[in-house]
């Protein structure tokens, strides 16, 4: 490899690892958490013991019920991190966006593996600048560190085909254990695989022994490392997802690229793609083919597991097929030629609606921030709320509460005499819980007493899904 390749291979990783940086961090400052984000931060509490960390994630109300459907690995990663770093909401935040980050030169090295380097700057525009990354890379989930981790197994997979000695065998293995136990629907990846090594063995004759054992065994380990969370789950028959009739002419792609009309542009431009190479996806197994592959079975098993069991049609679910979505894409247009037109149409939309739709995330968070400071701003320091534990616990752990030393007053007990006033902030129909915001006040919230008749209410601010009391003691 002479030494202008090296260069142009420095520059592109360098350049979109920091364009895909300054793209998420755009919208860091100021970020809100929505309610599952809440139940994360209180599961991932860092100096909890490991057995009261899996009574919040088995349900924080002590039932048996698990409040998420993903396993709880992630949620103890999180935990050390908070350890190490300090238990903000924000260092969470932080947590995903590094992982977000380091996904957009990873791949653009497993298209590497395909393509010259120089031909993979579409591709990092399309994965830097796709709007349902940016937005996932700031919320305090799974699903960033999910993507990360399916790319780097992906590249290790081919290393291993490459050459398979002991420390690539090793080092896949740890990997794939790791990403089965982050996330089972990640099994799509390894069906994906397996149909790949079946048609070597078909096509080429080539017999992947080892790997097919090697894959028995990362079945066989997972399972017994993930025995109780398999056998709770597989027993229910419904998650918090539903199969909507729109999937079947969207796939997911109007959610992956952030709007109807880029993701329908998208969607036309894979389909025709697919068409075109439909006798070779079938019936030739080149090394890109794998990617199309993990892509089907993904759509595949999520489908088939929804009508049959339970559904767990999200396009969070699947997030790791949308780099290789745009990669396949990327790959089969350099082979068509003449595809320059094309690449800078798609990366001129891509950017566009990037511009356009990037403060226009799907949910809407409760303004936390802007409630605080108000607090803040009216010199106050006392702060109470008759709200359950995992939005006292998320509400202290933002970073002005933390910096302006905020006291939580607990309700249930007598306020002090010693304090000359304090706020009362209320949930007013939050989204998460109604869904329709033209709704009056909630009772709970308008009828709100102090616990001591020494203070009385001298000011009220509503703002979105939040109402704020200040508390005066009584001259």
């Amino acid at each position: 490899m002479n030494k202008k390749i090296i260069e142009n291979k420095i520059f592109i990783y360098i350049f979109f690892t920091i364009l895909s940086f300054l793209a998420r961090y755009y919208l860091f400052e100021g970020r809100e958490s929505w309610n599952d984000e809440w139940h994360t931060i209180y599961v991932a509490k860092p100096d909890i013991p490991t057995a009261e960390t899996l009574a919040r994630y088995y349900g924080d109300r002590g039932d048996n019920f698990l409040t998420e459907f993903y396993p709880s690995l992630y949620l103890f990663v999180l935990k050390y991190f908070f350890n190490i770093f300090g238990y903000i909401d924000v260092n969470g935040r932080w947590f995903s966006l590094i992982f977000g980050t380091l996904s957009v030169p990873l791949t653009i090295y497993l298209a590497n593996i395909f393509l010259d380097i120089k031909k993979t700057f579409f591709l990092g525009l399309a994965v830097t600048f796709n709007l349902f990354l940016i937005w996932q890379s700031l919320e305090i989930r799974a699903h960033s560190i999910l993507v990360f981790t399916s790319i780097i197994n992906i590249i290790l997979f081919f290393n291993l085909l490459k050459k398979s000695n002991y420390f690539n065998t090793i080092i896949y293995s740890i990997v794939s254990i790791f990403l089965l136990s982050l996330w089972p629907i990640s099994g799509a990846i390894f069906f994906g695989k397996t149909i790949y090594i079946i048609k070597k063995i078909i096509i080429n004759k080539v017999f992947e022994k080892r790997i097919l054992l090697l894959f028995a065994f990362i079945l066989f380990t997972y399972i017994i490392l993930n025995i109780d969370y398999l056998k709770l789950n597989l027993a229910r028959d419904f998650h918090y997802t539903s199969l909507y009739s729109s999937f079947f002419y969207n796939y997911h792609f109007r959610t992956f690229f952030g709007s109807p009309i880029l993701g329908g542009v998208y969607l036309i431009i894979f389909s025709l793609i697919l068409i075109k190479n439909f006798k070779k996806i079938i019936f030739l197994n080149e090394k890109e083919n794998l990617i199309i592959y993990i892509i089907l079975s993904s759509y595949l098993l999520t489908l088939a597991y929804t009508l049959l069991r339970a559904s767990i049609m999200s396009p969070k679910y699947v997030i790791f097929i949308l780099p290789l979505i745009i990669t396949w894409i990327c790959v089969e247009l350099e082979k068509l030629g003449k595809n320059k037109i094309i690449k800078i149409f798609l990366g001129f939309l891509t950017i566009l609606f990037c511009i356009l739709e990037i403060n226009n995330f799907p949910i809407k968070r409760p303004p936390a921030n802007e409630a605080l400071k108000i607090i803040k701003n009216d010199n106050s320091k006392y702060i109470t709320t008759i709200e359950e534990d995992v939005f006292n616990n998320y509400l202290s752990t933002k970073k002005i509460f933390i910096e302006e030393n905020f006291v939580l007053l607990d309700e249930n007990i007598k306020y002090p005499e010693s304090i000359k006033n304090f706020w009362f902030i209320c949930l007013n129909n939050p989204s998460h819980i109604v869904g329709n915001k033209n709704l009056p006040d909630e009772k709970h919230c308008t009828d709100f007493k102090s616990n001591n008749e020494n203070f009385e209410e001298k000011k009220q601010i509503k703002i979105n899904e939040f109402i704020l009391k200040k508390y005066e003691k009584k001259k």
